[in-house]
This record gives C-alpha cells, sequence and structure tokens, in this order.
C-alpha cells in the first residue's frame, strides 16, 4: 500500500518544452481545493542551438538552461520531445490473451513498423481499443540517440529528467476533455512548424508536421509589404485573416495588403488539414471524418483563422482551452491567461502527469 507523500514533502517538478526558437516551462501544483500554477516562464533560444527538433550546440543549450534551474532551484523535469522526429505507429495485435504480453509483442514486431533497428529505439503504447479476438495499439517511438541527447542536456544544466514523452501526447492530455469521446483533429500552430493529429476516444491515433510555423506568415508580410520582421510581426497581430470589410465583421482597407500577402499561407495550411480529414475517413474503421477541429499554438489566436477554416472544412473549429483538464480552486484565476496559456499546451500536458509522478516519489 501505497502511503500518500504530504505536498509540502514532495519533490516539485517542472514540465519543460523546448522548439528551434524557445523554451517553455510550468509546473501545477495541488492545493487543498484543486490544482493551482505554481510558476510558469519562457525564453528564447539562439537560432542554430536546435535544428528541426535535433540539438546542435549541447554545451550551449545546457548553459542556457543551467543558469535558470539555480535561480529557480529546478532539480527534477518532464520533458516534451519533438513529435517531428518521432513515429507513431496503429499496431493491431492478435494471438495474445491478455494485456500484460503487449509490450513484449511489440518488442517482437517493432523492426516490422518502425524504421530503425530495435536497440537504437525508445518506445512506449498505448491500448487504443480491446477487441474480442484482437488488441488496437500504437507505438509512440524515438531514436535512442535523440532521447539520450536531451536527457543528457538537463543532466548537464543540473536536473534530473523523471519524465519524457512526445510533445503531441502531453498536448492531448492538455487540450482534449476528458468527457469528450468524439473524435477530433489538433492543429498546433509553433513558431517553426505546425503539427496536426487525430484523436480517438482520447487515444492519439495520428500525426504529423510540416515546417509552416507562424514566422512563415511574418516572412510573408515582410516580403510583400517590404518591412522588417518586427514590423510584420505587428501587422499579423493588428490584422489578421480577415478578408470582410468593416460593416461584415472584418477589416478595414489598410488591413488588405496583410491579408493578401497571407493567403497562400493559409490556403496551404486548409488543404494540409483537408487532406488529413480525408485520410482518416478512408483509414480508419468508422470512415467518419473528426467532429471537431481544435486549435492550439502561438498562432492559433490569428483574428479570422477559426471562422475561416470552419466555413471551408464544414466542421466546427475553436480555439482549444489548454485548462480543459486542470482542476482549478472555485474563483481561481491564473496568472498565464488563456489566449498565451494555449503557448503552453505540452508543459500543461506534461505538469499534469508530473503531479501524478510527485506523488509516487
Amino acid at each position: 500500500m501505497l502511503i500518500p507523500i504530504p505536498s509540502f514533502l514532495r519533490l516539485p517538478i517542472y514540465a519543460f518544452e523546448l522548439s528551434d526558437k524557445s523554451y517553455k516551462y510550468l509546473r501545477l501544483k495541488e492545493v487543498r481545493s484543486g490544482v493551482v500554477v505554481d510558476d510558469f516562464g519562457e525564453g528564447e533560444i539562439a537560432t542554430g542551438v536546435i535544428e528541426r527538433g535535433e540539438i546542435k550546440k549541447k554545451e550551449v543549450l545546457a548553459a542556457l538552461l543551467k543558469e535558470l534551474f539555480a535561480k529557480k532551484n529546478i532539480k527534477f523535469v518532464a520533458v516534451s520531445l519533438p513529435e517531428e522526429k518521432g513515429f507513431l505507429e496503429n499496431v493491431q495485435l492478435t494471438g495474445i490473451k491478455a494485456e500484460t504480453e503487449i509490450r513484449q509483442a511489440l518488442e517482437l514486431q517493432l523492426e516490422e513498423h518502425i524504421p530503425l533497428p530495435p536497440s537504437e529505439v525508445v518506445f512506449d503504447y498505448t491500448l487504443a481499443r480491446k477487441e474480442k479476438n484482437h488488441f488496437d495499439t500504437v507505438i509512440s517511438a524515438f531514436p535512442k540517440m535523440l532521447v539520450d541527447s536531451y536527457s543528457e542536456v538537463f543532466y548537464s544544466a543540473g536536473a534530473l529528467p523523471v519524465l519524457v514523452e512526445s510533445e503531441l501526447v502531453a498536448a492531448v492530455r492538455s487540450l482534449i476533455p476528458k468527457n469528450f469521446a468524439a473524435t477530433t483533429i489538433v492543429m498546433d500552430w509553433g513558431k517553426t512548424r505546425i503539427s496536426f493529429s487525430i484523436i480517438e476516444n482520447g487515444v492519439l491515433r495520428f500525426a504529423s508536421t510540416a515546417p509552416i510555423g507562424g514566422e512563415t506568415l511574418d516572412e510573408a508580410i515582410s516580403k510583400t509589404l517590404n518591412v522588417d520582421l518586427k514590423k510584420a510581426r505587428e501587422l499579423k497581430l493588428k490584422s489578421g485573416f480577415l478578408p470582410a470589410s468593416p460593416s461584415q465583421g472584418g477589416q478595414n482597407q489598410d488591413s488588405l495588403p496583410v491579408f493578401q500577402a497571407i493567403v497562400p499561407v493559409i490556403t496551404a495550411i486548409r488543404e494540409e488539414v483537408g487532406k488529413y480529414i480525408k485520410y482518416w475517413q478512408t483509414h480508419s474503421e468508422s470512415k467518419e471524418a473528426p467532429a471537431k477541429l481544435f486549435l492550439s499554438g502561438g498562432d492559433a489566436n490569428l483574428l479570422g483563422l477559426a471562422a475561416y477554416l470552419q466555413q471551408e472544412l464544414n466542421i466546427p473549429v475553436q480555439l482549444a482551452d489548454p485548462w480543459a483538464n486542470v482542476s482549478f480552486p472555485k474563483n481561481y484565476l491564473p496568472d498565464l491567461e488563456r489566449q498565451d496559456a494555449i503557448r503552453f499546451v505540452a508543459s500543461i500536458g506534461l505538469s499534469l502527469a508530473a503531479l501524478d509522478k510527485e506523488k509516487n516519489i
């Protein structure tokens, strides 16, 4: 029997997510009446330190994190891994009788589904469905070299990684309400890339990443309107993607050039989402389209984006609630507002898992 550890004796675990250009961290803390945001923050990472999810300059990154860890007295961390470097495979298992046999069965089949030698892979799995004659499972795997690379950096910076998982798995834990059973698609739009995920019964079943980040919009505006990137970002935030006239709830004529500059990028994103919706309809057992599209990530707040995608894709689209599964005390409002928290979805999901981990340390 496990004896609960008093909260004041638990070792705090900070959730960390790294991207090519920035890092974010967050810690949730249990209190008597629920959960509160104990700490959070973010910072920039110099260009070239991380490229497409791969750490290129370990010493530079470790030095950056070491300073933060010393300031915050961070000793334990939960770390998300970049989905663009991972593998997600749906595997149907037959011929086994008990759930306890699943991992061993997957280990024997790993080479059939992951394009790396089994000795070079770190994997976990989720049981998606249990049928009379088979188990439907989902493998989430990463190259061992990548996992070791991230772990080494955090070790060098002075913290012990106690939990490592896919950023999309963490995001699903944050975004998809526990009581929402319908199939959904999540579009997570960061600075340098955009991830698409399909979730069925709360389980991540499909994921893909495209190199279309929020910075792609900035560059399009900068090039088309001949302004610097800082000004381009300001115009993006002010104008958004609203083609209609003011009388129709849109922007004025001064914003039309911004709209025209980013039309090709937004159109490409819409086509990507549509492609994955059709893929799911043809490859899933239900043959049905996702019931809803959730938007997350920093550029998910782009004015007019949700309305445009809903009209073009003909499915409900809404900005995801990153606090959907966090039980805040009554009348509590976190310092991290929702429009900013949407950028912290992986950190929030990781921190939810870290809360469970803290109880068992």
